[in-house]
C-alpha cells in the first residue's frame, strides 16, 4: 500500500509514521509512507505518485487539509482520505470530501491500528487481499511477476518484493483471478494495471514494459481484450 501523510507538524508526522510502520510489520503489508509538510506540496506530487491512503491534517499554513482535499477529489474518488485534527468543528466541510474516516488529536497507537485494519479491509473489497507465501498482497496493487530460479520477483505499484515460491505454484493460486494472464516463460501479467499490448510487449500504466513471447502475443492480446470486454460487461 502507498500512504502519505500531510501535516505541517514535523514531530507529528514522524510519529504518525511510526505507527503505521509497527502496523506494517505486524501485519506482513508491504507499505510504503511518504511525508509532505504542505498542501501544496502534497498537491503538486499526487498526479505523478497516486496513494491508496491520505492522512491529512487540516489546520495547516497556506493551503489548509480541507483545500487539499477538495483539490485531490478533483483528480481522485477512490484514494481513503483520513483527516486527523485537534478540532471537531471541522467536520461538516470535511464529509462532503468522501471521508474515510476524521480522527481527533491526541490520538492513540491503537486508533491509528484501528483505522488501517478498516482501511485494509476497504482497500481489499475492491480488488482482495492474497496471501502469497505469508505475505499479503492487494490483488490489484500487483503489476506483473518474473519467475526467478525459487522465487517470484512480484513488481507491486510502490516495490519489487522478492517472494520465496515457485512459478508453477503461484500461478495455480493466481490464474483462479480473472485480470492474470501467463504471457510468457516464467511471466505473469495482470491486466488490471496493463494499458495497452504492442507487437511484443504488455505496458503497464505506470509505463513498464513486460516482454510477451512471441508466440503468445496473439493470444495475450485475445485475452487482453475478451478481460476488458467482460469488465465493462460488469459495470454497465
Amino acid at each position: 500500500m502507498k500512504i502519505a501523510i500531510v501535516d505541517d507538524n514535523r514531530q507529528e508526522i514522524e510519529l504518525l509514521k511510526k505507527y503505521i510502520q509497527g502496523w506494517s510489520q505486524q501485519n506482513g503489508m508491504q507499505t510504503t509512507v511518504t511525508l509532505f509538510d504542505s498542501g501544496e506540496a502534497f498537491t503538486e506530487e499526487y498526479d505523478k505518485n497516486r496513494f491508496d491512503i491520505v492522512f491529512m491534517d487540516i489546520m495547516m499554513d497556506g493551503q489548509n487539509g480541507i483545500e487539499t482535499a477538495r483539490s485531490l477529489r478533483r483528480t481522485s474518488i477512490d484514494t481513503l482520505l483520513v483527516f486527523i485534527t485537534s478540532s471537531k468543528e471541522f467536520m461538516a466541510q470535511a464529509f462532503p470530501c468522501h471521508t474515510f474516516d476524521y480522527i481527533i488529536k491526541p490520538y492513540t497507537k491503537e486508533r491509528i491500528m484501528q483505522v488501517l485494519d478498516e482501511a485494509r479491509t476497504a482497500l481489499g473489497k475492491r480488488g482482495g487481499v492474497i496471501d502469497i507465501s505469508g505475505n499479503k498482497f492487494l490483488l490489484d496493487e500487483i503489476f506483473y511477476i518474473y519467475s526467478n530460479l525459487n522465487y517470484c520477483d512480484i513488481y507491486t505499484k510502490s516495490a519489487l518484493r522478492k517472494v520465496r515460491i515457485s512459478f508453477n505454484e503461484l500461478s495455480q493460486t493466481l490464474l483462479s483471478y480473472p485480470s492474470f494472464f501467463i504471457a510468457g516463460r516464467g511471466v505473469i501479467v495482470n491486466f488490471e494495471n496493463i494499458s495497452h499490448i504492442s507487437e511484443q510487449e504488455c505496458v503497464t500504466v505506470s509505463g513498464d514494459r513486460v516482454p510477451v513471447s512471441r508466440r503468445k502475443i496473439r493470444e495475450t492480446k485475445q485475452a487482453f481484450y475478451d478481460w476488458q470486454f467482460r469488465k465493462m460487461l460488469s459495470e454497465v
